[in-house]
């Protein structure tokens, strides 16, 4: 049963204390898309707000996997090769369930707070902090992201790896989740990567394009 999450910290004013939400939502994986795509079903649920430090505040990561780590803590302690959980399914019948953290959803930032990796380099390989990333469904990533390295590399408090891998040098909570690699739950959604992405990047060129060329009207 693939568990999705999704959190976007939300700035909400500037008038009463510079303040933030974060909700944290939360759906299954394996809901028809005719009930999925309806706004009415409510297939996602919002399991609660992350608490937001307040500004300035240092060790923020481990603040807010440490919230996170709670809220999820179930996922990490099943055991796969058990029973699993008895769930009650829509169609009134139950089922022996294993939820497993498949995806997260989220802009940039939220993927760099899940990974856990320096802000501006790329949460699923080790492509040099700077560079074009040019992924592609077609082939391998180059030099993916490991997370036994990683763990071994912080027990031997190799910190100068870890930040040369672009790694905050902290344990992160979700390599214990098991059958999860946390560098690939990231997932494409409609809002930050086709409407704040592409769409906005092609208008931009667009007018651009139009501007140099004294295209009016």
């Amino acid at each position: 049963m693939a568990v999705i999450c999704a959190s976007d910290k939300t700035h909400m004013t500037n008038f009463s204390g510079d303040q933030h939400a974060w909700p944290l939502y939360l759906t299954i994986g394996n809901i028809r898309n005719d009930i999925c795509h309806t706004l009415t079903k409510s297939n996602w649920i919002l399991v609660g707000p992350i608490p937001c430090p307040p500004k300035g505040a240092i060790n923020t990561d481990n603040a807010w996997h440490s919230v996170v780590g709670t809220v999820l803590s179930p996922l990490p302690n099943l055991d796969i090769t058990g029973p699993g959980l008895k769930w009650d399914c829509a169609d009134g019948f139950q089922r022996q369930c294993f939820p497993l953290l498949a995806a997260w959803v989220g802009d940039y930032p939220e993927q760099v707070m899940v990974a856990q990796v320096s802000y501006g380099s790329c949460q699923m390989c080790e492509f040099p902090k700077g560079g074009p990333m040019r992924h592609s469904i077609f082939r391998p990533l180059d030099n993916p992201r490991d997370q036994p390295i990683y763990s071994e590399l912080l027990v031997d408090n190799n910190t100068d790896a870890l930040h040369t891998l672009g790694v905050h040098p902290i344990r992160n909570q979700f390599w214990q989740s098991p059958l999860c690699n946390v560098y690939l739950l990231w997932k494409p959604d409609e809002l930050h990567q086709l409407l704040l992405g592409l769409v906005k990047d092609l208008l931009h060129w667009l007018l651009k394009y139009l501007k140099a060329r004294n295209v009016k009207d």
